[in-house]
């Protein structure tokens, strides 16, 4: 499960995009890790080389896990497209009114 905390909210700057990512912690779970319960169990496994499922759980994932890397790029893409569709949606919503 993935958890987003709005600290503060203040007046919005024209300049910016919005949504935006300012700060994180830890990487997310995999896709189809199977919920929080399978995101424990892989954890479990690819933190410990000793761990029974620990190579094939490395190999389903395809390559190494640090729960503890923020994949911020990832994330800041994401954002961005999501800025973007939200630019569209408002360009979009203005020519429609407009059109009242």
């Amino acid at each position: 499960m993935n958890t987003i905390t709005v600290e503060e909210l203040g007046p919005a700057d024209p300049a910016v995009a919005y949504p935006r990512f300012l700060d994180g912690a830890r990487r997310a779970p995999p896709e189809d890790v199977g919920g929080t319960i399978g995101f424990e169990e892989f954890l479990e496994a690819v933190t410990k080389p000793r761990h029974r499922e620990h190579k094939r759980m490395l190999e389903w994932y395809g390559g190494p896990f640090d729960p503890d890397e923020l994949d911020r790029e990832t994330i800041e893409a994401g954002m961005a497209k999501l800025a973007r569709r939200r630019t569209i949606g408002q360009a979009a919503f203005a020519k429609s009114r407009s059109q009242l």
